[in-house]
């Protein structure tokens, strides 16, 4: 279908070239691509209904408070306050809501919020995962055993920093009650679990009010799993006050009280023989939950590599923090960063090639991946690490990712009027990945019309119900639903086409939106459509077997960064990205899934940090002016890599283009400067610490990646640490 001035449904790109052919629509654009950008497409935070009231949460302000004294009295009687509540005297954490209060505009909001004066007296804080450890745990009597024996040993300890979700719209949702129906506007990651949470508080069935959501901007993981506390609030108030209620987080709260991934620390002892084997040994992880009681896991080993006899354990740290919620692939990057960069400590130890290292650890379909990472990221120029002696030094670096994938019932319908235009209907979620394209895309190709004359509806409770976007599951689940609804709906109009012209249906078949009778056209779609007794068919999945398919979301990124040892700060010049994805529906947005992990990936690994001040537990950096993010000035050249070998089914691909990212920009650095920078966020102090303690070594003190003989060996990759 060529695209004209009014159809960008389809539009054909000439960037990445590797990727052209890899997806069933290689030209295929984002359906709503225009709504956004202008402004057209609604969110839930974009709702305010006719005589709407606004509430918010009354929140700690410290990481430990009892609340002594308040003026709710005072401000009930304030013009525009509709109700104030104090729920709460003791906050545990910065930004624990303590209450709410409900007013007729923001202003009035504002105003009530300033004149409750709260009085608070602070207790004693903790805020690191440090905070709760005496001293390191000792590996137990088999592992010290196998550590002895070991000729080569690594013993480390590994931290990332807490990451918040960051979303482009913050939580909440706007829930108009009118006594026997509602209608909630919500910003969630799952439209069925949402509405399966919100019956109790609004005191009706769940046919008796709608979810919508449309359209999200985001959600990373914090979105699942029901309305959350600002959806709960809006509902109980609407359902009281019989009024439309908007309840939204602003950019400080939505730091300090919508989940994060939380931070980790893990320490490593490993033995290694002589020619880089790695013997097995003790890996002990800890995550800080903040006052959550578990959610801090922190996958490594990842069991892509070949360790060995590991002993593991894990264990959860509670201290005056908010709490995590699921973050994209939730415990994977923190273990990644460890893994691989804990791997590149071991290559140089045995003085070999870290590739080389990696090749003999992982498995037949990542080494493929790698040989092609290599080549394209041009590794043959990396340089032994330690051995450069300049300012600007260029460092190479890889890590690895995987992903397995769920199941869960699903429906879908599709829809053919008799004008000729098709409905593709799911009451699932796009939070902004480019769902509602790619139904469209299946439901095109499973009937055989482009995709321009599909409309795609999606996003409320009252269209067929889906899965939440989490995990990766949504097109995985809802590809092959949707698929089935469509070749359900394409039967039936064929059946009519059959009757019609008196023919056999197995002869009969539809391509590029034209009937074809033994590969002869009879007939245009539009045509075929005018033919219903009836307004439309409907096709659905219900009773249709799905396909046998395989595949599996494996990974790999390479990544070339430059480091200033004067000024410590890191370039990401280019980050090759390749990704098994099984049968790709859309290769733009597929690429931009990958495109995004990246950028997430480096921004953890780079810059983004939960600071709590030590004394008072506040978070010091609520705000985009010190939790920084990657910016455009900070951005390398991305190259997603669509690998397809050996797969037929859709695969995950939103979570495992984010794990690899932070370990192979760590292990780029420790190639440059040759001592390892072993926290998240490798900020410039930490880099020039580094640099400093190689220097060090260099004047006599013990190495902490040893060069054999005293000196780095003139070896090409391959053949090298």
């Amino acid at each position: 279908m060529t695209a004209t001035k009014t159809d960008v449904s389809t539009m054909p790109t000439t960037n990445r070239p590797m990727n052209a052919g890899q997806s069933v629509a290689d030209d295929a654009s984002r359906l709503d691509g225009i709504a956004k950008v202008t402004g057209a497409a609604k969110y839930g935070r974009d709702k305010y209904p006719a005589g709407c009231l606004f509430a918010a949460f009354i929140r700690c302000p410290w990481g430990k408070a009892e609340l002594v004294s308040h003026s709710a009295d005072e401000v009930q009687k304030l013009p525009g306050v509709v109700e104030v509540n104090v729920s709460r005297k003791e906050g545990l954490y910065h930004g624990r809501d303590m209450g709410y209060i409900c007013a007729d505009s923001p202003l009035a909001l504002k105003r009530a919020m300033e004149a409750l004066r709260p009085v608070w007296k602070r207790g004693e804080v903790k805020t690191l995962i440090e905070d709760d450890i005496d001293k390191e745990p000792e590996p137990d009597v088999d592992t010290g055993k196998l550590l002895d024996a070991a000729p080569l040993k690594l013993e480390a300890i590994y931290s990332t920093a807490c990451q918040t979700h960051s979303s482009l719209e913050t939580h909440g949702c706007v829930v108009d009650h009118q006594g026997d129906s509602a209608t909630v506007w919500a910003s969630t990651q799952g439209t069925f679990s949402f509405r399966d949470g919100l019956g109790e508080a609004l005191k009706l069935d769940a046919g008796q009010f709608e979810v919508k959501c449309e359209y999200i901007g985001g959600g990373f993981g914090s979105k699942l799993g029901g309305p959350g506390k600002e959806g709960l609030l809006a509902a109980r108030l609407s359902q009281k006050l019989r009024k439309p209620v908007y309840v939204f987080c602003d950019r400080r709260e939505e730091h300090l009280d919508t989940g994060n991934r939380p931070s980790s620390r893990t320490l490593v002892r490993l033995g290694v023989q002589r020619d880089g084997t790695i013997v097995g040994g003790q890996i002990q992880t800890w995550g800080g939950v903040g006052v959550a009681r578990g959610g801090g896991g922190c996958t490594v080993p990842s069991n892509r590599y070949k360790l060995g006899q590991i002993s593991k354990d894990h264990k959860d740290i509670a201290f005056n923090a908010g709490g995590p919620r699921a973050m994209r692939a939730p415990g994977h990057p923190q273990g990644s960063f460890a893994e691989e960069l804990m791997l590149d400590e071991v290559a140089t130890l045995a003085k070999i090639d870290p590739l080389d290292l990696r090749m003999r650890l992982a498995s037949s379909v990542l080494q493929e991946q790698m040989r092609l990472g290599a080549k394209l990221i041009g590794w043959e120029d990396r340089k032994l690490t330690g051995s450069q002696t300049g300012v600007i030094r260029t460092g190479y670096g890889l890590g690895t990712a995987s992903w397995g994938s769920a199941g869960s019932l699903a429906e879908a319908e599709v829809i053919i009027h008799r004008d000729g235009s098709v409905e593709a209907r799911t009451g699932a979620q796009d939070i902004g990945t480019g769902y509602r394209t790619i139904m469209a895309i299946v439901a095109a190709e499973a009937i055989g019309v482009p995709v321009g004359i599909v409309r795609c509806s999606v996003g409320s409770s009252r269209l067929p119900s889906g899965p939440g976007s989490g995990g990766s599951i949504t097109s995985p689940i809802m590809a092959p639903t949707m698929r089935m609804a469509a070749e359900d709906a394409r039967e039936k109009l064929l059946a009519v086409v059959a009757t019609a012209k008196k023919v056999e249906l197995a002869a009969l078949r539809i391509d590029a939106g034209e009937i074809l009778l033994d590969a002869k056209a009879i007939m245009s779609f539009k045509d075929a459509c005018g033919l219903l007794p009836s307004d439309a068919i409907t096709g659905r999945n219900a009773g249709r077997k799905r396909a046998e398919e395989r595949g599996h979301s494996n990974g790999v990124q390479f990544v070339k960064a430059t480091v200033d040892t004067e000024t410590g700060v890191i370039r990401v010049q280019r980050v090759i990205a390749i990704q098994s994805c099984g049968k790709v529906l859309c290769r733009k947005t597929a690429e931009s899934q990958i495109i995004g992990g990246v950028i997430q990936g480096l921004s953890y690994a780079m810059f983004e940090n939960r600071l709590l001040d030590r004394v008072t537990g506040a978070m010091v950096n609520p705000n985009f002016e010190w939790y920084r993010i990657l910016g455009p000035n900070d951005m390398p050249h991305i190259e997603p890599v669509l690998w397809s070998k050996g797969q037929t089914k859709v695969c995950a691909l939103g979570e495992p283009p984010v794990i690899p990212t932070a370990g192979a920009l760590a292990a780029a650095v420790f190639n440059a400067i040759g001592a390892p920078v072993r926290s998240t966020p490798m900020s410039p102090d930490k880099v020039l610490a580094a640099v400093a303690s190689g220097a060090k070594n260099e004047r006599g003190a013990p190495a902490v990646n040893p060069p054999p003989n005293g000196k780095p060996e003139n070896k090409k990759p391959g053949g090298g640490a």
